[in-house]
């Protein structure tokens, strides 16, 4: 029974691995866009081949089952640590690809060194285990990106390394017998069973993670490209109102702010300089509105030169100060853009929800309502709801923060009124 058991589970080992980097080669060819699939897949056939030769070793010369078997196996791994690099956007490293391969045909020149077997366990040992702990560290250093099968991945890459790592203080402690293995009784041990098992387990374990992966990247990639305004890369419509209900929900307590801004005669500057022109403007507001509202912010695009925003956490006066900075930088931005005078100008409205419950429907109207006066009013300008009081005196505890744009001081024509009515 032994005879049969180890050598089917070496060729259960192979089979499935060759099979598992055919799958991964196909999933490539139906997106090619994924290149990492294409260094994996390489990796696993690799491997494949690698282990292959490993096994062979005492019936076929040692020049194939020993020294170019290891180089095969540290190729492959190098494939694997490739594969993580791609997909988290690097290029390809000549290094990381011939470091292992490099090493290993340099110890095969080295007598003392290649005729030792504890110090060609230290040596393998080393090399895959940096490969493995190198391919967790690659995916660890991309984890902002919510894909939740990073993790799994990155702990069994890390144990899988650190596994290989632990073998070599016990070589140091415990040296192997120098008589170097070339006989077929190897694959007979009860311990060569047990390590081909869990390798299997390994490899099938880790490429199907790999593949989920870059199923959850993709599937990402269309989530947030329905969400996304292809133009200006702000939020869409629905986006920006699904986002900005849940930041209204989810408040405790505090002031969340809506802004509404609209660019001024935006149908002109299409019409007058062109629509190539207009997309152009478009994009130097998002990228103003990104860079002067609060960094927790949620901002989108409603529609045309329609943009919105949602901001937590600021009193009136800070959210009205942001406000006039994005007015004010988008004037000096827009002035003349690519050499053309365009001297673009936006409107807005600012609408606050405190600790009261609020419905984004109506935070939305009442916002708009206060665009509105402020296109009537002269454009160019911000307006906050008439239904929010603002007292024109500040108190003296916030005064040295008092910025102009804080006071809201009316337009000539209402002050010219008020004065007439104050002398009847």
């Amino acid at each position: 029974m032994p005879l049969l058991y180890v050598p089917t589970i070496y060729v259960l080992m192979l089979s499935v691995m060759v099979l598992l980097g055919a799958l991964s080669f196909f999933a490539w060819l139906q997106n090619r866009a994924i290149r990492a699939l294409a260094w994996w897949s390489g990796a696993v056939l690799v491997m494949a081949a690698a282990l292959g030769l490993l096994c062979l070793r005492g019936t076929i010369p040692d020049v194939y089952s020993v020294d170019l078997a290891y180089v095969v196996l540290f190729s492959a791994c190098a494939l694997m640590l490739e594969g993580a690099r791609c997909f988290e956007g690097k290029r390809p490293s000549p290094a990381v690809l011939l470091a292992g391969a490099l090493v290993w045909i340099a110890v095969c020149q080295i007598p003392a060194l290649y005729a030792s077997a504890t110090a060609r366990m230290i040596i393998v040992s080393a090399a895959v285990g940096s490969y493995s702990l190198g391919c967790a560290y690659v995916l660890w250093r991309g984890r902002a990106e919510p894909l939740l099968s990073r993790w799994p991945l990155i702990v069994l890459t890390a144990l899988g390394g650190g596994l290989f790592l632990v073998r070599i203080p016990l070589a140091v402690v415990s040296p192997l017998a120098e008589a170097p293995i070339a006989s077929f009784d190897a694959l007979r041990s009860f311990w060569f069973a047990i390590v081909s098992t869990f390798t299997l387990l390994y490899f099938i374990a880790i490429n199907y993670l790999f593949l989920a992966l870059t199923k959850e990247r993709s599937e990402l990639a269309h989530k947030r490209a329905s969400m996304t305004d292809a133009l200006t890369g702000l939020a869409n419509r629905r986006a920006f109102l699904e986002f900005a209900a849940q930041r209204l929900n989810a408040r405790a307590s505090g002031t969340v702010a809506f802004l509404v801004f609209d660019l001024d005669w935006f149908k002109a500057i299409n019409d007058g300089h062109g629509h190539a022109m207009g997309d152009r403007v478009l994009r130097l507001f998002a990228h103003t509105l990104s860079a002067n509202l609060p960094r927790d912010s949620i901002a989108g695009r409603l529609g045309g030169e329609e943009f919105a925003a949602i901001v937590s956490g600021p009193d009136q006066r800070a959210t009205i100060a942001a406000a006039e900075r994005v007015r004010e930088s988008f004037a000096a931005a827009a002035g003349v853009v690519d050499g053309v005078p365009i001297a673009a100008t936006v409107s807005i409205g600012v609408a606050h929800a405190h600790d009261q419950p609020a419905d984004i429907e109506a935070l939305c109207e009442r916002a708009d309502k206060a665009l509105y006066r402020a296109k009537a009013l002269g454009r160019n300008r911000v307006e906050r709801a008439v239904d929010e009081f603002v007292p024109l005196v500040p108190e003296a505890s916030v005064e040295a923060d008092v910025t102009p744009a804080d006071l809201l001081i009316p337009p000539p024509e209402q002050a010219r009124r008020a004065m007439k009515r104050a002398a009847a």
